[in-house]
């Protein structure tokens, strides 16, 4: 059942409406109201579902009334209704689910909540595959019965539920979120853009049969991480200090990190959480090596060390202990060549050379 609320400043159509509403029982009449600071201020404390508006009021109009409530619940469903036609574009424009011509007639009314009950009822495709969402690397967002991935409309609906990916389930105030997303907007714009947003998102994620990923609780947003699989948050909640974590542990959290956190996606929010990660995925590659030359499998404590340089090639530690390695079973002239290699390649990558205290090593080791 849909909980409803209607606006217009003449009583005996809000006794039209009542009369309507209370007929179908798909909805729930919570109140009337002939003034909008009325509604607004009910809406702050209520759920609603559906807000049937007029559209020309004296003090608000219903399309100023409409970005209000929308803004403190980008969720409303909206539906104007007016005895003037040419309102029908300005209503669209505003992400209006419908439109109503007065006088309000049965038929045309059961018709437009016919048309909502699809959309707000719609049934899942999938039931209890979760969303895949990937961080590392290339992000993606993808099913989790077949792996068809998902376009969302917008690169800001891909931002904002990475966003909120990234804050792990814990609720985000909407204020922060307009400051962090939009920071250069003025707040009623960056409020609409956020609306917006959270609209193209819901959309797409119902059209895929997830119903219950984003979450929104009055002015505070999150995802909902039981319904989601990621590779970030399964890093993040498994992550101890390297030397408390097993072998075993350590290779499965390499093993996540597939590539830079949101690789190709230039989030500002984003960038301290990829520091952050890039360095503990280094401490985690450093341990490995240890671990594998303790138990004598030099090959893979070369791969780790390697997979350092891959990420930072002036990580020197790393190289040390690569040559370290190789030096017990390659004779002067690989080395020499090995050495080389990494020069030509520190060169062409920061234009810099090896530092001197990699040089005398060389040296002690090929003299």
């Amino acid at each position: 059942m849909f909980k409803v609320i209607a606006v217009d400043d003449e009583q005996n159509a809000l006794n039209r409406f009542e009369r309507l509403i209370t007929g179908d029982n798909r909805l729930q009449l919570l109140k009337t109201f002939t003034k909008a600071a009325d509604a607004i201020e009910f809406a702050k404390t209520n759920t609603v579902d559906i807000a049937f508006l007029d559209i020309e009021m004296p003090e608000m109009t219903g399309l100023e009334l409409a970005e209000i409530l929308m803004d403190s619940n980008p969720y409303l469903e909206v539906v104007f209704v007016t005895a003037y036609n040419q309102y029908a574009l300005d209503a669209f424009r505003a992400h209006a689910t419908g439109y109503l011509l007065k006088p309000l007639s049965t038929d045309d009314f059961s018709k437009q909540i016919d048309m909502m009950e699809k959309k707000l009822n719609k049934t899942p495709v999938v039931s209890d595959d979760r969303l895949v969402i990937t961080c590392f690397g290339s992000f993606s967002i993808r099913k989790g019965s077949d792996n068809e991935p998902l376009r969302f409309r917008t690169s800001k609906a891909e931002e904002l539920l990475a966003y909120l990916v990234q804050n792990e389930g814990r609720a985000r105030v909407k204020d922060s979120i307009l400051d962090t997303l939009w920071p250069d907007a003025d707040l009623d714009k960056a409020a609409n853009n956020f609306r917006v947003t959270c609209t193209y998102i819901r959309s797409t994620l119902v059209d895929f049969g997830y119903t219950d990923v984003l979450v929104r609780d009055h002015d505070d947003y999150s995802i909902n991480t039981a319904r989601i699989s990621c590779d970030y948050i399964d890093f993040r909640n498994k992550f101890a200090s390297p030397d408390t974590l097993s072998l075993a542990d350590i290779e499965y959290l390499v093993g996540l990190y597939k590539g830079p956190y949101l690789e190709n996606r230039f989030y500002d929010w984003a960038e301290e959480t990829k520091g952050w990660l890039e360095s503990r995925y280094i401490q985690l590659l450093y341990k490995a090596g240890e671990l594998y030359t303790e138990a004598g499998r030099t090959d893979a404590a070369i791969d780790s060390y390697e997979s350092v340089l891959r990420v930072d090639l002036y990580e020197e530690e790393a190289f040390r202990r690569i040559i370290k390695l190789k030096q017990q079973k390659l004779p002067p002239a690989a080395i020499r060549d090995y050495y080389n290699k990494y020069s030509e390649s520190l060169n062409k990558e920061y234009g810099l050379d090896p530092s001197h205290d990699i040089k005398e090593m060389m040296r002690s080791i090929l003299a």
